[in-house]
């Protein structure tokens, strides 16, 4: 299955979790990030991301969550082949650059060459990001049948 068909499946999966997990937020979904620069999707929703303007960032999927004056954003890139340490900087950066609430690194192959990175030398510490390295990256295979990530595969586990 090619990246881009997994996005609507990847999007409905994130628009439930971040309902369920969210409450009291209006949340919106998105996989128009993938063509467009993070910075104009945002911008034709009203929402000013400074971090974001000048920027090209091309997200595959984003949970957009607001309550009131308060805006948080959730990043999921997608791979349709096994991961590797380049998929993993490449939503490093994005995510060291904007801080958002969660973000998730997914394959519908599965973890590759990152599961000895974080099953055999425990890495773990590789996938911390926030202010004061609060939060945690988050990586998991993308189960294409149950149209889910494969909770199995997580990490770090929730």
């Amino acid at each position: 299955m090619a990246e881009r068909d997994l996005y609507p499946d990847i999007k409905n999966w994130l628009d439930k979790y971040l309902k369920d997990k969210y409450k009291g937020y209006n949340v919106e979904t998105t996989f128009e990030t993938y063509k467009k620069a993070l910075g104009v999707v945002l911008k034709k929703r009203g929402v000013v991301l400074k971090e974001a303007i000048g920027l090209f960032i091309k997200i595959d999927v984003v949970g957009i969550l607001k309550r009131g004056n308060i805006l948080k954003l959730v990043f999921v890139e997608v791979k349709d082949k096994p991961l590797t340490l380049k998929d993993l900087g490449q939503l490093w950066g994005y995510t060291q650059l904007i801080n958002p609430l969660e973000s998730f690194l997914i394959s519908s192959e599965g973890l590759g060459s990152l599961s000895n990175i974080f099953n055999v030398l425990k890495r773990e510490d590789l996938l911390r990001y926030g202010i004061k390295g609060e939060r945690f990256m988050r990586i998991a295979k993308w189960d294409t049948r149950r149209k889910s990530i494969d909770y199995n595969t997580l990490i770090p586990k929730i």
